[in-house]
């Protein structure tokens, strides 16, 4: 084998631990009658370089834990943090006793009262632990604790730097909601600071699929409230009705009938926000299934009205739907609220253009425009994007002020409706000359 190879292979024991319960009592029973600490921490170095290099990880272990004790319980802040480090820079320092090292300091973290005191610790332990894989998830549990105590001082650029490094997907040794719960933490900070290109990459770790444990049930909920957060910043109304549609099937939601019905109202109103396509109208035939929604007769009638091709006008829902806004979405400021009556607006014009080329094939625009209680100005400014998106087919004549809603036909379009104008035409001529034939039968018999 190479050097290289040597180096990687994993330290098997020599032989079997031997305990020094002993030593350790005598050099606690040396520190308790006045005695120098240091003194005793070099009795128990002595014994744990010959339990380290004989490769004995119960008494390396033992020792290890034993001497850091000794420095939390004598109250050597200082000493501690120094010993921590000495210890986990020994040669051929088992990786079993720096595993059990941290833990047992990542203990006293959560005992510590003083800030600067806990801020030292945290940094030393990270410190040590940093690069080991070992000592992953004491050292994810470290930031966490570290990003909580700088958010508390209301730093919170500084929290997401912390906490935005530590990746702990694919940590072994930490369980599935663990590793939920620090992720959402960090899509938490990131949309605290409006970072939100991170808060999306961040949410992408997480796999819904999870979610379908019923025990993740309130970290389903917080994820999806995230989701809509980010997604309310870029004013995707389709994506913010699907992740309340997701959270719609959380058993904790449907037991809270309040929050069951807030969650039904906010899907109605995002679904009737979202650009109109195939996909949105098949959601929305499926959302009026909902028997709940007969209990809202307000929501049941709005989604009714996108449903069906007929024509109505904003100005009769506005006032209903601004008091509603207010009271679904009071996070929301006057401007988000504006602006989303604003797209229900657009949203109810591009409905009855629609409904008005499923019926006209021509039109007048100052008629179109009547219809649709704007001006032609609007009317045409709506009208075009539309057509832009190929929402709808239209042409305008200007000089004649006609729109028409009839599209071109293909020449196989043409060709298969001359024939089938042809076919009927035969089929007249056949019908009445046998009708002419019957007559002259008729009349000759008479």
């Amino acid at each position: 084998l190479g050097s290289r190879q040597v180096r990687h292979m994993e330290v098997e024991p020599k032989g079997p631990s031997v305990s020094y319960a002993e030593d350790i009592a005598a050099a606690k029973a040396l520190v308790e009658g006045g005695g120098s600490l240091d003194g005793a921490l070099q009795n128990l170095l002595t014994h744990e370089k010959t339990a380290r290099l004989a490769v004995d990880v119960g008494g390396t272990t033992e020792l290890v834990t034993a001497m850091v004790q000794m420095c939390y319980d004598a109250k050597k802040w200082q000493q501690l943090n120094e010993t921590i480090v000495m210890l986990s820079k020994r040669r051929a320092q088992l990786k079993q006793a720096v595993t059990a090292m941290v833990q047992q300091a990542s203990k006293y973290v959560e005992a510590f009262t003083d800030e600067d005191l806990k801020l030292q610790l945290i940094e030393t332990l990270r410190a040590v632990s940093e690069g080991k894989m070992y000592v992953e998830v004491e050292r994810a549990r470290l930031t966490k604790t570290l990003a909580s105590m700088h958010e508390a001082k209301g730093d919170l650029e500084e929290a997401r730097k912390i906490m935005q490094d530590t990746q702990v997907e694919t940590l072994g040794g930490m369980d599935r909601r663990e590793k939920t719960e620090f992720i959402l933490e960090q899509v938490r900070l990131c949309l605290d600071t409006k970072d939100f290109i991170r808060a999306h990459i961040m949410a992408k770790k997480i796999q819904v699929k999870v979610f379908k444990d019923v025990e993740l049930d309130d970290l389903k909920n917080s994820y999806y409230s995230m989701i809509v957060r980010y997604h309310l910043h870029s004013h995707n109304w389709l994506e913010i009705f699907r992740a309340y549609q997701a959270m719609w099937t959380s058993p904790s939601l449907q037991a809270d009938e309040n929050a069951a019905y807030r969650c039904l109202k906010l899907q109605v109103i995002y679904l009737v926000l979202s650009p109109f396509d195939n996909e949105v109208s098949e959601q929305m035939h499926s959302l009026a299934a909902e028997k709940l929604l007969l209990q809202l007769p307000m929501y049941e009638q709005l989604l009714r009205l996108f449903i069906t091709k007929e024509i109505f006008h904003y100005g009769d829902l506005r006032p209903a739907l601004a008091e509603q806004l207010a009271e679904l979405v009071k996070d929301l400021d006057a401007s988000e609220q504006d602006l989303m009556l604003e797209t229900m607006h657009t949203r109810v014009t591009q409905h009855n253009i629609q409904a008005v080329a499923a019926y006209y094939s021509r039109i007048t625009m100052e008629r179109l425009a009547y219809l649709l209680a704007l001006t032609v100005d609007q009317m045409e400014k709506q009208l075009c994007e539309m057509v832009s998106k190929k929402q709808v087919y239209a042409r305008i004549d200007r000089p004649a002020g006609i729109i028409s809603f009839t599209p071109p036909k293909s020449p196989n379009e043409l060709l298969n409706d001359w024939s089938s104008d042809i076919s009927s035409l035969l089929n007249l001529l056949e019908g009445s000359c046998h009708l002419i034939h019957k007559e002259n039968m008729v009349h000759k018999v008479v």
